[in-house]
């Protein structure tokens, strides 16, 4: 009776197909990383996914880290009908893509929830300059000061984020 080959090559290929699933998974974590942090859609650090990503973010985001905490701390515990909440906020885009499917298209459920939206923005909003005017509020001179050399600080580093590193002259 001949002897039968060892069945090394099915364990060696075993190990190489999980070697290369892990490194491909360890690719993976660090470009999704690099994307979401460094990526045009980057999430300011210290700022909670899903917070005001408008005008106002560099006024927040130039608050010292124990104060824009705090300012996040409070909007997230403040509820205006519902409305603010980020659930209720992300159920409105569900209504709106479900009236986009539908058939008969209806162009007046779609105004009335794009309605609703922008009224949760604005409360949003508001309730977001009323905390960040309480800080400054709060402030000394010197602090207002200091803030306003960090609010200088963070709209340069957006500027050079959004034009490859470099500053955009006027009238480019």
């Amino acid at each position: 009776m001949a002897e039968q080959a060892p069945r090394t090559g099915r364990w060696l290929r075993a190990a190489l197909g999980l070697s290369l699933a892990v490194n491909l998974l360890v690719v993976g974590l660090i470009a999704g990383a690099a994307y979401r942090f460094h990526g045009p859609h980057a999430v300011p650090h210290g700022m909670p996914r899903g917070a005001m990503h408008s005008y106002g973010t560099p006024y927040i985001m130039a608050l010292p880290d124990d104060r824009r905490r705090a300012v996040f701390r409070d909007l997230r515990g403040k509820k205006d009908g519902g409305d603010m909440s980020r659930a209720a906020r992300r159920a409105l885009y569900d209504q709106v893509i479900l009236a986009l499917r539908a058939v008969p298209y209806e162009q007046q459920q779609v105004t009335q929830l794009l309605d609703r939206q922008r009224k949760a923005t604005l409360r949003v909003q508001e309730a977001s300059q009323t905390a960040w005017l309480a800080e400054l509020a709060g402030m000394s001179d010197a602090e207002r000061a200091a803030y306003a050399d960090r609010l200088q600080d963070v709209l340069s580093r957006g500027r050079k984020r959004m034009h490859g590193g470099q500053k955009r002259r006027m009238g480019d």
